[in-house]
């Protein structure tokens, strides 16, 4: 079963925090990283992408700040274990949306078994880089996502008297996305969100190094500690929303690269090609994703010729996985690229323009439905890098959980 429980969170002192969160560390360019310092001395930046001071490293220096704003209470930990509801209010697509979950500690299983779910790939280098950090400042600085099930709507049930009174902290971040938290230390209350996932399955929709490095890392402390098995150090930070919540906005996230020497030989071999008016209506079917290529200037519809390839190319995959765009894409046209070789854009204007201006190829790809990334984790399988976006993110700096 999947285990939650409240936490003595660490939070800003002060309640209006827009000039200290930034965005997650893997989304961050150089050029937003210098804005977010200059935004103030105590921005998360300065733990997340710590730089190095002196002969301190950066692992060193961000375990050093954190102390240091702790003794001069820039910082502060709350005195009762709780839950933290967490709103965001924010636009898509020209309308106002509204997505609203909690924070909690889930305690970490091995990825490849349990109920907490992955459906992403990931890469040695960033979670090399995320343990080094944890092991230095010994706290979860920013959260894992997950979404679980929640049918009857009993989330909302639970939090509506605490949404309705003050938050506790409030901010804007860059994109303009409002964000506010609440203190929920109420033990029955509490206690209903422990039970609503004691028995469920908990999808990871974004954080997957993160949640590998939190059990890489918890494995590592109990081969030297006898107590391990009620460690702090067992736990990870999770932001976790339902999946019926009607703010839960999944974007694409496109693909620029250079174009390998067979990719025209693999799309007359496999693909119908059609118009580039005939995407916006083809993605959004239920069925086989197609694709969109922008070449030269130009701009074509990719449809798979035969079902029956996806079952040559995944024979291992299942449904929900084969009629994913991303998954032909890397399946089919371009398994032996690297992600190292690839451009991911989230916005496909972006996309186009960064093809045109170094020469090489952009490829569209629809979202993921959140119900193909429910099926696909419960099938024990891990899409390609990058195969969803969820939009906004959660900022880092909200609350920390120390391990």
């Amino acid at each position: 079963m999947a285990e939650i429980k409240s936490f003595n969170g660490v939070r800003y002192a002060q309640s209006e925090i827009s000039k200290l969160i930034c965005p997650p560390y893997d989304i961050i360019s150089a050029q937003e990283k210098t804005k977010l310092q200059k935004n103030s001395p105590y921005n998360m930046v300065r733990l997340e992408l710590s730089d190095q001071s002196g002969t301190k490293n950066k692992y060193v220096n961000a375990a050093m700040l954190f102390n240091n704003w702790q003794a001069d209470g820039v910082l502060v930990t709350d005195n009762e274990p709780s839950f933290y509801i967490y709103e965001q209010t924010f636009k898509d697509g020209g309308k106002t949306h509204k997505r609203c979950g909690f924070f909690a500690v889930l305690k970490a299983q091995d990825p490849q078994k349990g109920e907490v779910k992955p459906h992403e790939k990931t890469l040695s280098k960033p979670k090399a880089d995320r343990l080094k950090l944890l092991r230095a400042v010994k706290a979860n600085l920013s959260p894992i996502f997950g979404l679980f099930n929640d049918k009857n709507k009993t989330f909302n049930k639970v939090v509506k008297a605490v949404t309705s009174g003050r938050p506790v902290s409030v901010c804007v971040d860059k994109d303009g996305t409002k964000q506010k938290l609440w203190q929920l230390s109420d033990k029955a209350s509490c206690k209903s969100l422990e039970q609503l996932l004691k028995s469920q399955n908990i999808f990871i929709a974004d954080g997957h190094h993160r949640y590998e490095t939190a059990w890489n890392y918890a494995c590592e402390c109990a081969r030297k500690d006898k107590n391990s098995k009620t460690a702090e150090y067992n736990f990870v930070m999770a932001y976790v929303c339902p999946m019926e919540d009607a703010g839960l906005v999944v974007w694409p996230t496109h693909r620029v690269f250079a174009k390998p020497a067979n990719f025209d030989t693999k799309v007359a071999e496999y693909f119908k090609i059609l118009p580039a008016s005939a995407y916006a209506k083809l993605s959004k079917t239920s069925g086989l994703q197609p694709l969109m290529v922008y070449e030269n200037a130009k701009a074509k519809t990719l449809v798979l010729k035969n079902e029956k390839f996806l079952a040559r190319f995944m024979p291992d995959k299942c449904k929900a996985y084969r009629n994913l765009a991303v998954s032909v894409l890397h399946s089919i046209l371009i398994p032996e690229l690297v992600p190292e070789k690839i451009t991911f854009v989230k916005n496909d204007k972006e996309a186009i323009a960064l093809a045109k201006k170094q020469k090489n190829i952009a490829v569209l790809v629809p979202a993921t439905p959140v119900i193909a990334i429910k099926k696909i984790a419960l099938a024990g399988q891990t899409m390609p890098q990058k195969s969803t976006y969820f939009y906004p993110k959660v900022s880092t700096g909200i609350v920390i959980h120390k391990v």
